[in-house]
């Protein structure tokens, strides 16, 4: 569980199992919400009330994004890893992933491709690789990208306070960093070597970062790893800490979910599309005003859904491989598996088609 909570495994895993069809009701019409309403609509009798759920999250939604949809493109710019998480194709072991870092050229190149598309709104990714991926390197990219985008965001390896205060002063307002895992006896087994073993030193991540100035603040569990409720929970309890403490940043939520694949990584708590919806419907209700990404780990059927009721926030046209987008090489291993392969047009189409409006720039910086 998330460190600072201060109810026990068995405490969360007790109410779970108590909650009833009149606690979920009574969530359901509350004029606000706090952690235990969220416990409630995450649990099994929450269930028969999708359809409730529904109408509830999308009048939350409207609320706050009206029919608005924020699209996104991912730029990997290295896929060179020092960690060995058993879940990933980037981790140091598995031979079969072609390596690469982009040169700035060629992140420029990228850049341009994804710019075209229309996107206003870029992430970058690398692998945690430090020697490639310095805090130099990284501010470098972000001074040679700023001009071409509005928005710029970091999911990266983590970062000391200081060098988040360079980053951000590069450019970069956004980051994201995946927990994996609230439990700290299966992270260990996920993670047994690299800097990213050390669990406490990720959880600060959006702490660090926050302080540092950073406006946007990802945070997320990888869903398949452990039982997705209880991992809710602790995502739940971590927004809420960071809601405290970084009050002038906005929080985000992403729930990437480990599909299973032939010869890839099987999963020990494999979630369904039905648990999917339930999480992301009950985090929209309980934080309206947070922001909720889709990722193209999804269906479009899935995708399309989802963004009338929870998430305000989609990637579109994604390449998960270093230079995916200007260049022909499409075949190298990529860090997952893509289930929405649509065009970022087809994409902005289908989002027209719901009655929304696609949304590609957020804000402009005051000068």
């Amino acid at each position: 569980m998330f460190p600072l909570l201060k109810y026990s495994e068995e405490e969360v895993a007790h109410h779970l199992e108590s909650v009833t069809a009149k606690d979920v009701l009574a969530s359901l019409s509350a004029a606000r919400h706090g952690w235990f309403d969220l416990l409630n609509l995450i649990s099994a009798a929450a269930r028969p009330h999708l359809a409730e759920m529904r109408r509830v999250a999308q009048t939350a939604r409207r609320r706050y994004y009206g029919k608005t949809v924020s699209v996104y493109a991912p730029l990997y710019i290295g896929n060179t890893c020092v960690n060995s998480c058993r879940y990933c194709d980037f981790r140091r072991q598995h031979t079969g992933t072609a390596r690469r870092n982009l040169s700035l050229d060629e992140i420029r190149a990228e850049a341009e491709s994804v710019r075209s598309s229309g996107i206003d709104s870029l992430l970058i990714v690398a692998g945690e690789d430090p020697k490639v991926n310095s805090v130099k390197h990284l501010a470098e990219v972000g001074r040679l990208l700023k001009p071409l985008f509005s928005y710029l965001a970091l999911e990266v390896a983590p970062q000391t306070e200081d060098a988040y205060r360079e980053l951000f002063a590069a450019g970069y307002e956004g980051l994201t960093c995946f927990q994996e895992t609230y439990d700290r006896t299966l992270y260990r087994e996920m993670h047994p070597s690299g800097p990213k073993a050390d669990y406490d030193w990720r959880l600060g991540t959006q702490l660090r970062a926050g302080r540092a100035g950073f406006r946007v603040l990802g945070c997320a569990f990888l869903l398949g790893l452990g039982p997705w409720r209880r991992e809710a929970a602790s995502l739940a309890a971590h927004a809420l800490h960071l809601m405290r403490e970084c009050y002038e940043a906005k929080i985000q939520f992403a729930f990437p979910r480990i599909c299973r694949v032939d010869g890839g990584f099987v999963p020990p708590c494999e979630v369904d599309d039905a648990d999917l919806e339930q999480m992301m419907l009950a985090f929209r209700i309980v934080f309206p005003q947070c922001c909720m990404t889709v990722s193209t780990r999804e269906s479009p059927d899935f995708r399309d859904r989802i963004v009338l009721t929870a998430a305000d926030n989609m990637s579109a046209g994604s390449r998960v491989t270093p230079g995916g987008y200007a260049s022909a090489r499409k075949t190298e291993t990529a860090q997952f598996t893509l289930a929405d392969a649509r065009s970022p047009a087809e994409v902005f189409a289908a989002i027209r088609a719901n009655g929304q409006e696609a949304v590609f720039k957020t804000w402009d910086n005051r000068i």
